[in-house]
């Protein structure tokens, strides 16, 4: 087992997310029931989980969206955080265990 030198927020879309989700998917036979939630990695070490929030949300916001439906002129605002908790809850830690041998890969953004 290996500790990776990351931090995490795990994002639970709310009710209201569903709610957009289920009229704008782009997709038709995408189900969201049994939804699990995003792991976005971040810094290991951070003191308070809202300046984490503030510094990712815009980003996590287009990623959450953009995998419902790619045309962000249909998605909804979310210009603060105040908006951001209206369609996500989520949670945060600085221990991360790798528990597989393999080397972690990754896709370049």
């Amino acid at each position: 087992m290996k500790l990776v030198n990351r931090g995490f927020i795990s994002i639970f879309p709310n009710k209201k997310f569903w709610s957009w989700a289920t009229t704008n998917c782009a997709e038709d036979n995408i189900v969201f029931e049994n939804a699990e939630p995003s792991i976005y990695l971040i810094e290991e070490d951070f003191w308070e989980e809202d300046s984490i929030i503030e510094k990712y949300y815009k980003k996590i916001f287009k990623n959450e969206f953009e995998t419902v439906n790619p045309n962000a002129e249909i998605w909804p605002e979310v210009n603060s955080i105040e908006d951001f908790h209206a369609y996500f809850k989520f949670n945060s830690g600085n221990m991360v265990f790798d528990l597989l041998k393999e080397n972690i890969t990754s896709t370049l953004d």
